[in-house]
């Protein structure tokens, strides 16, 4: 890879486009948002930044509760997280209250029978399907009749006849692109999720279609694994029009809407640069009165900063903060491989020791662990992190290691390598944002 095919992936965000609502999203997100581009010109850009996305399979954005592909960072908008309909003294987790996220050993479907297909001696079994009309999560369960010595699932799902995403094919050139985790029950049952990220930027969101499932290897078993669900968009939704303007000479930022569910959080808002340096991007970030960091979007427009597509908020938030930002035109400049920073793995990450990756004068990213398992490596960083930065892994020969799925929590699923591989981590100088304090909105959420 060239000097400026690594900038580009390592750069937050670089020249990719930004990504606005296909029409039939945008109506029901916003009626009020005039700034949409017409549909041809959403399709065009759409599938740009999914070309793109494709060649930044090998990098990651550690910007939140999701690791996302570099690329995504600033110009497609980054992950916010669900407000259960529970008590939170049902859960002993703070996040167990959505799919996504939490132990999935005690939430409140794992004894829940749902539709199942037994081949090769496994059962694949769908205990819960949750769609909220932008995003989808399945709760699965995989019991076999003898022990399963490290798991693993190649899999792929399709709203009717449209395909939105597989997991697995750690041996496939083109690597899956849900996200999915999963639990150990026992030595022959895991317990398992996955769900779809940007799916809100579809232009097929139906109210109502037919899941289909086809799993072609589960536990290094090859088989088949086929099942047809109807799905109708849950009604377990709470919507949130807070009429928030905050102005000053910085800016006006205006909050919309907010649509809560258990599997994602719709954010509809307006933002308009005031004095801006001509070199400068703007941004606006979200997080919630815990610490809890979900993600930002950034361009070099303030006309682009009007919707998020992010993850549902904890169970433990009872405030969201919106937090504008300006950012420093220096981290969107081409930086040569060699003035790159090259952090060699010579012992394995912990928590109390964690891989200092530098990032100048941003700080720096901590790597707390690396998880080796059959079908993906894990890589695990500390959070948060708000400073925009991403990582690439590189093996000894120089390529770099493709991302599989993206993961909640600080993980990143990268393609299987082991621990006596040599890597080395790659980032990229970063400067600091400059937050605006005089337009921060806060959103109180309701509570159980």
């Amino acid at each position: 890879m060239s000097s400026n095919e690594l900038d580009l992936l390592l750069k937050d965000g670089g020249t990719a486009m930004p990504l606005s609502l296909p029409s039939i999203v945008a109506n029901r997100i916003e009626n009020t948002l005039h700034t949409l581009p017409d549909r041809r010109a959403i399709e065009s850009r759409t599938k740009r930044i999914r070309r793109l996305a494709l060649m930044a399979a090998s990098i990651t954005i550690v910007g939140g509760t999701l690791a996302s592909y570099f690329l995504f960072s600033r110009d497609q908008q980054s992950d916010i997280a669900s407000l259960p309909q529970h008590n939170r003294l049902d859960y002993q987790s703070e996040l167990i209250g959505t799919p996504m996220m939490g132990s999935l050993l005690e939430d409140s479907v794992v004894n829940k029978d749902g539709p199942s297909v037994t081949d090769q001696g496994i059962t694949l079994m769908i205990r819960d399907v949750t769609y909220d009309g932008y995003e989808v999560a399945i709760r699965y369960s995989v019991k076999s009749d003898k022990e399963i010595d490290g798991f693993s699932m190649d899999a792929s799902l399709a709203m009717d006849t449209k395909e939105i995403g597989r997991v697995g094919y750690a041996t496939s050139d083109e690597p899956g692109n849900l996200n999915h985790r999963y639990e150990k029950y026992d030595s022959n049952q895991y317990e398992g999720v996955m769900g779809t990220w940007k799916l809100a930027y579809s232009d097929y969101l139906p109210r109502s279609f037919h899941l289909k499932v086809n799993a072609t290897s589960i536990g290094g078993q090859v088989g088949k694994w086929a099942l047809d669900i109807p799905v109708t968009v849950t009604s377990d939704t709470t919507m949130i029009r807070p009429a928030l303007l905050k102005t000053s000479k910085e800016g006006t930022l205006k909050v919309n809407r907010l649509i809560l569910s258990r599997v994602s959080t719709q954010f509809s808002f307006n933002f308009e640069a005031g004095a801006l340096g001509e070199q400068s991007w703007v941004g606006v970030e979200v997080t919630d009165d815990k610490g809890f960091h979900y993600g930002s979007h950034i361009s070099r427009s303030a006309d682009d900063l009007n919707y998020m597509d992010l993850l549902p908020v904890t169970d433990q938030a009872k405030t969201l903060i919106i937090r504008p930002f300006y950012d420093d035109f220096r981290n969107n400049k081409q930086v040569e491989l060699e003035d790159h920073f090259h952090t060699l793995l010579v012992t394995q990450p912990t928590v109390e020791e964690p891989l200092i990756l530098p990032i100048g004068e941003a700080g720096q990213l901590e790597i707390t662990g690396i998880e080796y398992l059959a079908d993906k490596t894990v890589v695990y960083t500390k959070q948060p992190n708000t400073s925009g930065a991403g990582f690439a892994i590189q093996d000894d020969k120089g390529n770099l290691i493709p991302i599989i799925t993206l993961a909640i929590g600080g993980a990143t699923e990268f393609k299987p390598f082991s621990r006596d591989t040599p890597v080395t981590f790659l980032t990229r100088p970063m400067y600091p944002r400059t937050y605006i304090p005089e337009l921060e909105a806060r959103i109180d959420l309701p509570q159980p």
